[in-house]
């Protein structure tokens, strides 16, 4: 049954992606997602498979160019079941973790939730399909139950749920010396006797299974009839994902899941903060980029906090006076580190720090204070070199280079002394004038790198010209056109040049000209990476990650899938190559001793000739 369910849901979802759809519905099956679920991932079909069928991308190509002859034959069956089961592949797919919280009869189980096309079909495909198929009905639903996951699925006239239970751990049903499940002593004769002596009876593990069935089975019906306000459509920020219409979204309500019991190292506190707290991200593939966009709603304590200390923005000076015009990536960050301190004060986990911190004289409101919560990375002239051995002199090997600075700004200069010359630090640095240096010289030399320790900046550098020049303001970081814009005022900046960090790779590490050829592609596929974190907007902290490919008039999801398949034409090259040198390897033994055999056999009449004379 679990082949099965791979062929209607999981063939499914990927199928879905090539078939084409002029649907403008609201997506009807996130009516059966509970408002406990801790995480949700949609895949709309809709908007992805316009996307790719525009582009003339079907199922049959895709086989014909990923698999073999002989797979594709299967993969091919697999996904001709799937497309005649009575699944709609031109709707919404969620995947959902439900969380029904402490206390609660109900297991925290997985759900999977898409519309039915055909709902005869799909019961004759099941029929087809299991060879032990059971149908049993619930008030307006029919359902089976999967054999090897004891899992349900179960669906009425327009949609099929699949429920199956998170595992609270793989050996339940192990027999003792099961290969590869050891005892909680390990794979010792005593612990297998122990394990042996004390497993769960079969009949017993047969009627908690039956149980935990009629539990799922009774939950389907709960989500078949979900009252609206108990969906997560009645979520606003669950509702607002979507409608945004992306082809790809995920939901995460943290409060459902530390009420799961799950994570009982949590404390009450934090959960209490966490309280209203929700994530949203979307992604759409576009012409030549994809957009990821991220919400964060924060909870009325979480907000408050926010409100206090959140709205920094990053100091573009830190970034700009970097001296290079070769830039690889940088990371610019504003985050007022008293926000953490609130936090774990809220939580009455301050206590427990300040023991930490006491043998070193330091408490954590000195650490707060010591830093402004102000940083900026920056990498620049990548390279790989060729670099001889420290310990093999003559011997030399690639290497990748690049330079490098990273910055903090100092916060209360009180403080910050205080936690330079705690017992904590100060075997490492001493303070010379109006600097803290290396307490031992030699400790650059042993590959330390180069370090500027003043009462307003922490600066560290890949060497120590680069660490000059950089506090000098000699020189001025060369941005690619818009990032400055981009990123002015924001909480958080990025920037990572795809096309230099790819293009480091040297060709000659690939093991083949197909190898090589991909990597060629690859190159020519990928630009850079933007990120973005805004500044709080009421109660919602909003981020933005785009890609660019080099290819500005191609649709992104059209590139990585003609990329992948050629990426599986070479995996299946690879494949097939070392098929092959293994049966010449195992070959070359069994052919040698049928030789000796031939030429032993051969001997003999000869040996018994000479003795007969």
């Amino acid at each position: 049954m679990k082949r099965t369910i791979s062929k209607v849901l999981l063939t499914a979802v990927t199928a879905a992606v090539v078939l084409s759809s002029c649907s403008t519905k609201v997506p009807e099956e996130s009516k059966h997602i509970p408002k406990t679920a801790g995480v949700v991932i949609d895949l709309n079909a809709k908007e992805i498979t316009q996307k790719l069928a525009t582009n003339g991308l079907t199922m049959d190509k895709l086989f014909s160019a990923v698999q073999s002859k002989d797979t594709s034959s299967e993969a091919m069956k697999a996904w001709k079941d799937a497309e005649n089961s009575g699944v709609d592949l031109k709707g919404h797919f969620f995947v959902s973790f439900i969380f029904p919280g402490q206390g609660n009869t109900t297991k925290s189980y997985i759900s999977a939730t898409a519309s039915l096309a055909d709902a005869d079909k799909f019961e004759a495909f099941l029929k087809k399909s299991e060879k032990n198929f059971s149908l049993k009905s619930g008030s307006d639903f029919k359902y089976i139950v999967e054999e090897e996951s004891k899992g349900v699925v179960a669906w009425n006239k327009g949609t099929v749920i699949f429920l199956t239970a998170i595992p609270d751990g793989i050996d339940k049903y192990a027999p003792a010396g099961t290969p590869g499940l050891p005892g909680a002593d390990g794979d010792s004769e005593e612990a297998q006797v122990d394990s042996a002596a004390t497993a769960t009876p079969v009949a017993l593990v047969t009627a908690e299974e039956e149980a935990e069935t009629k539990v799922l089975v009774a939950e389907v019906d709960h989500l078949f009839h979900l009252k609206k306000d108990e969906s997560a459509g009645a979520l606003e920020p669950f509702a607002k994902m979507l409608k945004e219409n992306a082809d790809m979204s995920i939901f995460i309500n943290p409060e459902a899941i530390y009420n799961s019991g799950m994570l009982t190292m949590i404390p009450a506190n934090f959960k209490k903060l966490m309280e209203g707290t929700y994530y949203t991200g979307t992604s759409t593939f576009e012409k030549g980029r994809i957009v990821a966009n991220g919400n964060y709603y924060m909870g009325k304590e979480i907000a408050s906090i926010y409100k206090k200390y959140g709205n920094k923005e990053i100091d573009l000076d830190m970034l700009k006076k970097y001296p290079s015009q070769n830039i690889t990536g940088f990371t610019s960050y504003a985050f007022d580190f008293h926000m953490v301190g609130e936090i774990v004060k809220s939580t009455g986990m301050d206590g427990i720090v300040n023991m930490f911190l006491a043998k070193s004289g330091l408490s954590m409101d000195d650490i707060l204070n010591a830093f402004e919560g102000q940083f900026t990375y920056v990498v620049s002239d990548m390279a790989v070199e060729k670099k001889e051995s420290k310990y093999y002199p003559g011997e030399f090997h690639e290497e990748l280079t690049s330079k490098w600075i990273f910055n903090l700004k100092v916060g209360n200069k009180e403080a910050f002394n205080k936690v330079m010359t705690s017992p904590m630090l100060k075997e490492m640095f001493t303070k010379e004038g109006d600097r803290y240096v290396y307490a031992n010289s030699n400790m650059a030399a042993m590959g330390m790198p180069a370090v500027s320790i003043t009462e307003k900046f922490i600066t560290v550098g890949s060497d120590s010209v680069l660490l000059q020049d950089y506090l000098a303001g000699k020189g001025s970081i060369k941005l690619p056109e818009g990032i400055e814009s981009k990123i002015k005022g924001s909480m958080m900046g990025g920037y990572a040049d795809l096309e230099k960090v790819i293009g480091a790779i040297p060709e000659d590490k690939a093991d083949s000209d197909e190898e090589k050829g991909l990597l060629r592609k690859l190159k020519g596929l990928l630009k850079d990476v933007t990120m973005v974190v805004k500044n709080t907007s009421g109660d919602v902290s909003k981020s933005e990650i785009i890609l660019n490919f080099k290819n500005k008039d191609e649709n992104s999801l059209v590139q990585l899938v003609n990329f992948g398949t050629e990426a599986a034409k070479v995996m299946e090259a690879k494949k097939a190559r070392q098929k092959a040198m293994e049966d010449s390897l195992f070959a070359a033994p069994a052919d040698a001793a049928a030789d000796a055999t031939m030429d032993a056999a051969n001997a003999a009449p000869a040996v018994d000739s000479a003795v007969a004379h």
